[in-house]
């Protein structure tokens, strides 16, 4: 088992500045405590790294769902590969499921995430033609900062039959460089192919390097100190 963590310097706000930016600003204006929120999830991974029988993989410049892409296309390699488990309900983990031996499984929903390579693939072009507001992406129509704008109104809509163009053509159906440019930088914020080459390597090193503690006297005093009864009952499973 791989538990993968999220760094604090994405290199996706390198490249894009206005990525997530909008979950920023959200998080300032919040009344919740965040400095807070984050001084626990940093000593829940800590303890995880230091009394449980897992990787526990972070990498500064990758978030949580880039370490399951690179760990996920690693496994294509010769020598390296078997069969992967993703458990996370981020739909950007949907574009692994191009590999014959990868299946995502959703805690939200409560089930394996099933698609055919046909929706698989107007879901990646719908995702990079349309862009993610959630992200911070705008879609290829509008401007890089469209969503930091308070005065933005709503994105040019993309019909049906603009959004069928990009199905059967891909880049290929922009209209002029402007945006193909969009296109490109929407491709590099979603699509994992184009996670920089240094992260992917660091990743990989860090995976085949990391030493896995198993001690399961460690683990049971972790939990009789923490009073996790519940987990006690369940000791075989780590």
């Amino acid at each position: 088992m791989v538990i993968a963590c999220d760094g604090s310097n994405y290199w996706r706000r390198q490249f894009f500045p206005a990525y997530k930016g909008l979950r920023k600003k959200a998080r300032d204006e919040s009344d919740l405590d965040w400095n807070f929120i984050h001084e626990c999830l940093h000593e829940i991974r800590e303890d995880l790294e230091k009394y449980f029988p897992y990787k526990v993989i972070r990498h500064d410049r990758a978030e949580a769902d880039d370490v399951c892409g690179i760990l996920a296309m690693m496994t294509q390699e010769f020598g390296r590969y078997e069969p992967v488990v993703v458990i996370t309900s981020d739909k950007d983990a949907k574009q692994l499921l191009k590999y014959d031996n990868v299946i995502q499984f959703s805690p939200m929903v409560k089930k394996q995430i099933r698609l055919t390579k046909k929706e698989l693939h107007e879901w990646m072009i719908t995702h990079i033609v349309k862009g993610d507001s959630g992200d911070g992406v705008p879609s290829i129509m509008s401007e890089d900062n469209f969503f930091m704008n308070e005065d933005r109104g709503r994105q040019k809509p993309i019909n049906a039959n603009r959004l069928q163009e990009f199905f059967d053509q891909g880049i290929s159906a922009c209209r002029n460089d402007l945006e193909r440019a969009r296109y490109q930088r929407n491709q590099t914020l979603v699509d994992f192919e184009f996670i920089p080459d240094d992260v992917r390597t660091e990743v990989i090193e860090m995976y085949d390097n990391y030493e896995v503690k198993r001690d399961l006297n460690q683990v049971f005093n972790y939990l009789v100190k923490h009073r996790c009864r519940n987990l006690l009952d369940n000791l075989q499973d780590f």
